[in-house]
């Protein structure tokens, strides 16, 4: 057998915010490794065991299960929580649970080796037993998980057999080249626990998650924190910190606030926060490309909206460039989106239509398609100042084609329920980001008919099936081909109207350490917070 290196598939939906910096930001560069002691000792800072890290987040978490996690202050919770397999980016591979992943010849069956003397929170040993509980949980359909998609080939489910203790073995119904990527972004949940529980989603042990990650659940206060505590006995080795504390503060004002007192240890802040922290040498200020897009998304239950040229008309009439100098100041910290895949996206491209602002061709589609007036409601989450401005910018702009838009701002719960039911009509439009990852496969899920992640119910059969021959196809050329055509074709659509490839900055309190080692990603912030520390 033969290793085999995949690209992470992380999908998310992301409402949130982005970008920016100054004088005192650094533009964060991966590391090669995530190990505790990679420092010459001479270089290395002073590390204080114990400490506090805390986070701001705008609402409580929906589910803390893994299996459900979608949004991104659930996902960085869970990230503490569990563990993943692996984790791959263009870089390199780094192992968590699994100490291995191997392909045949064939590439139809994956061989998982786990780590040895992984243990639950609880104690309890994590063997192969709970890696096949979790994907076979994950394949039964009464369970709802949206990873069902991960575990499947061709509609025909992965085979998962345990070996031994510490040995799984998948058995493909036919190839999958981004098989591999899904499997490592795996985080399972223990068999002992949820053995038995007839709905996953809704079971009382989410309250109070086991889990295999470097913190452990200490304590969940609706509307105020979630708290962790320090996990002895994780793989990699006890944690420096003492604990973290997720606390929700949902007005952006009072967070930024709470973090200048020292109230909060990081949060991501934007271009306009920027100024109150660079230049305060309590914090650090790191600027990362998550991969994100930020869009605005056509809910086709609207009848005016499901004529393409209506769509096509309101993207021509938006001007990007205003909105990146309205929002961002300028196009260093929020590049103009064409695709909707990002640009570290395999086989992105840029040659689809642009919609560049054209008002003239705007107004001409809209006369084409019959309206010389039109009322949408355009809704967006409250907590996210971003998005506001998008709206208002956005509202102006429309007025030039007769396109008169009600800004709806929503308490991110109540928007998430609406938003994710691809059959509510309480708004036209919706503004929207994601992260999904380097494998162009992670994104179907957002497009394909009657998936559960297609929230503004578009159907397209002939491209349903280029994204299954995505999947399988294992020529280059050909696998390139068919992603390219698969982002022209929607662009040409229009169901999507890509924004911009925001940066994301977050402001750290200087007195935390390990930032490098911990490694800012997509999503939740930090990959792996046992590598943070108080800096003495």
């Amino acid at each position: 057998m033969r290793s085999k290196k995949g690209l992470v598939l992380i999908i998310a939906l992301i409402i949130l915010m982005s970008t920016a910096c100054s004088k005192n930001v650094s533009e964060t560069q991966p590391p090669a490794d995530t190990s505790k002691d990679t420092e010459d000792e001479s270089s290395e800072p002073t590390k204080e065991d114990g400490g506090i890290f805390i986070f701001g987040i705008n609402s409580d978490p929906n589910v803390m299960n893994p299996l459900y996690a979608g949004d991104r202050v659930t996902m960085t919770i869970n990230n503490a929580l569990f563990s993943p397999l692996y984790v791959t980016d263009a870089e390199e591979t780094r192992y968590y649970l699994a100490e291995s992943i191997e392909h045949s010849e064939d590439y139809l069956t994956y061989t998982l080796k786990l780590k040895e003397g992984l243990k639950w929170h609880d104690g309890e040993p994590l063997t192969a037993d709970d890696i096949v509980f979790t994907v076979n949980s994950i394949l039964d359909e009464n369970q709802n998980s949206h990873l069902i998609s991960s575990f499947l080939v061709d509609g025909k489910p992965v085979k998962v057999n345990k070996v031994d203790d510490l040995t799984v073995e998948f058995v493909l119904p036919q190839i999958s080249v981004p098989f591999t990527s899904k499997l490592g972004s795996l985080r399972p949940i223990p068999k002992h626990i949820f053995e038995g529980e007839k709905d996953l989603a809704k079971s009382d042990k989410n309250l109070e998650p086991i889990g295999s990650g470097p913190f452990k659940f200490k304590e969940f206060k609706n509307g105020e924190k979630v708290e962790l505590e320090r996990f002895d006995n994780y793989f990699d080795g006890k944690p420096h910190l003492e604990g973290v504390v997720f606390r929700v503060i949902t007005d952006t004002n009072s967070a930024n606030t709470a973090l200048l007192n020292g109230e909060l240890s990081a949060r991501y802040i934007t271009t306009d926060d920027i100024s109150g922290f660079s230049d305060n040498e309590k914090f650090n200020i790191e600027v990362f490309d998550e991969g994100m897009l930020n869009n605005m998304v056509f809910k086709l239950n609207n009848e005016a909206l499901q004529n393409k040229d209506v769509r096509k008309a309101i993207a021509y009439a938006i001007d990007k460039d205003e909105i990146i100098a309205g929002v961002y100041e300028s196009d260093e910290y929020a590049e103009k989106a064409y695709s909707i895949f990002v640009p570290t996206t395999e086989y992105h491209t840029h040659d689809v239509e642009k919609y560049e602002h054209n008002l003239e061709k705007a107004k001409e589609l809209m006369k084409n398609a019959g309206y010389d007036n039109l009322n949408l409601k355009l809704a967006y989450t409250n907590s996210s100042e971003e998005q506001e401005s998008y709206g208002l910018i956005m509202q102006q702009q429309l007025k030039e084609i007769g396109v008169e838009l009600e800004l709806v701002s929503m308490e991110r719960g109540a928007f998430l329920e609406k938003f994710t039911d691809a059959s509510n009509s309480d708004f036209d439009l919706a503004f929207n980001g994601y992260v999904m990852g380097l494998e162009p496969s992670g994104y179907s899920p957002l497009f394909v008919a009657e998936n559960q992640n297609n929230f503004m119910g578009y159907v397209n059969k002939e491209l349903d099936e280029m994204w299954d021959k995505g999947v399988i196809e294992t020529d280059e050329s050909k696998r390139s081909e068919i992603y390219e055509e698969i982002q022209m074709e929607i662009m040409d659509d229009m169901v999507v109207y890509p924004i911009v490839y925001p940066k994301s900055i977050v402001a750290i309190d200087s007195r935390f350490g390990g930032i490098e080692e911990a490694k800012l990603v997509p999503v939740s912030m930090f990959e792996d917070l046992s590598k943070l520390y108080l800096v003495k």
